[in-house]
């Protein structure tokens, strides 16, 4: 697609959405991909009310998400990590659920990505001070490919350590499950997993596989299904394909 192409498409697409998040049609739009998280305390209105007043969902779209995968749905964290107080929100919901889960054996600390999820990790660190003290070790995060890296400081994590594994958003469960591994690469214990959005649809076996071997924080469910570019309706029906790199904040 020209570059002209994709600029107009995006324009476009922009257009579209600040409509939709200015009227009345964007909650039920919203309510058909929501679904509650088994672990949060936060309602399905709430959740919604987070993505509403954030708009960081694209509906009705052709994006390629960062696992190389095509979705019509796309979730922009980035838009949510630009409100203190959503960011809050969860983060108080995120550090309750560990306040609950661990009472009794509370971990070392958080690893995350050096990307939005690190104001979760400094919001739940905040919240919990008084209780436990979690420290955060973090991981490399490029904005330009949005992977992330498996560098750490030496001696953050020590061998035997109960850290738990926090990213924002996962689909798949790789990034997560990455950050899992660093903790075991540095002779640590995972304790847990945490994000903001479960968006894997329930297609992704290693998602199920890493849910049912850990305790698993997600605020939200969300119903985003994700294709392979070969098997991809909207490519086959020819609709242009943006990045998830173009998404901008509306």
């Amino acid at each position: 697609m020209l570059v002209s192409t994709v600029e107009q498409t995006l324009a476009e697409v922009v257009d579209r959405h600040r409509v939709l998040y200015e009227g009345a049609a964007i909650d039920a739009k919203l309510r058909t991909i929501i679904r509650a998280g088994l672990c949060t305390n936060l309602t399905e209105k709430e959740v919604l009310d987070i993505l509403r007043a954030s708009r960081s969902v694209y509906f009705d779209t052709h994006v390629e998400v960062v696992s190389g995968h095509h979705t019509a749905t796309y979730l922009r964290f980035e838009s949510i990590a630009r409100f203190p107080e959503l960011i809050r929100q969860v983060a108080v919901d995120m550090a309750d659920w560990i306040r609950r889960k661990f009472q009794h054996h509370p971990p070392t600390g958080l690893v995350a990505t050096s990307s939005s999820a690190e104001l979760l990790a400094q919001g739940i660190v905040g919240a919990l001070h008084d209780t436990m003290g979690l420290r955060v070790a973090l991981t490399p995060y490029s904005c330009e490919t949005g992977r992330i890296g498996a560098d750490i400081t030496i001696g953050t994590v020590k061998a035997g350590e109960r850290f738990l594994a926090l990213n924002d958003v996962t689909t798949r469960g790789n990034c997560v499950n990455k950050l899992g591994k660093v903790i075991t690469d540095n002779q640590g214990v995972v304790a847990g997993m945490m994000v903001f959005a479960r968006r894997d649809s329930g297609q992704f076996p290693l998602m199920t596989e890493l849910v049912t071997q850990y305790p698993f924080y997600y605020t939200t469910d969300l119903d985003m299904p994700q294709w392979e570019p070969a098997h991809c309706p909207l490519c086959k029906s020819h609709k242009p394909l943006l990045s998830w790199k173009d998404m901008p904040a509306l």
